[in-house]
């Protein structure tokens, strides 16, 4: 009788890691549910917001150059006014183009990158935005008054 006592011991503790096997299984699933979640949401609001971004700025350049072209065309010809501020958009197009990914690429590579990796979603992101070059150089220049 011992021996059926032994296997029937087993077998309740087999039974028991099961279940608790599948409820580990169950709630890991969950957590990677809900954790590509949050990542995507995270992700689509920097998206939404480069959007808006992009089309405000586009808002903003088209009313200026219409400005800059009515001050031109009192000064010069209405067709060199257009000719100039092409010109000068040409030239904003290529420096962008040349410099594309300083200015794009490698930053939103970073941000997508911070978004997906982190372990503590926000925390790690805000703790990095705290050392770029504009916060120490505000930082440092504080510091130059208080002496």
């Amino acid at each position: 009788m011992d021996f059926f006592n032994l296997f029937s011991k087993d077998s309740q503790r087999n039974a028991r890691t099961i279940k608790d096997m599948k409820t580990y299984l169950s709630q890991r699933y969950d957590l990677v549910k809900l954790e590509l979640l949050e990542k995507s949401s995270q992700l689509l609001s920097v998206v939404f917001s480069m959007l808006i971004v992009i089309v405000c700025a586009l808002a903003v350049l088209i009313y200026l150059s219409s400005a800059l072209i009515s001050w031109l065309s009192i000064a010069l010809n209405t067709a060199w006014a257009y000719t100039i501020v092409c010109a000068v958009f040409l030239i904003i197009m290529v420096v962008v183009l040349k410099n594309k990914d300083n200015l794009f690429v490698k930053p939103l590579i970073r941000k997508f990158s911070r978004i997906l990796y982190s372990e503590e979603g926000g925390k790690q992101e805000t703790e990095s935005e705290e050392n770029t070059p504009i916060n120490e150089f505000f930082s440092k220049e504080g510091d130059d008054h208080d002496e």
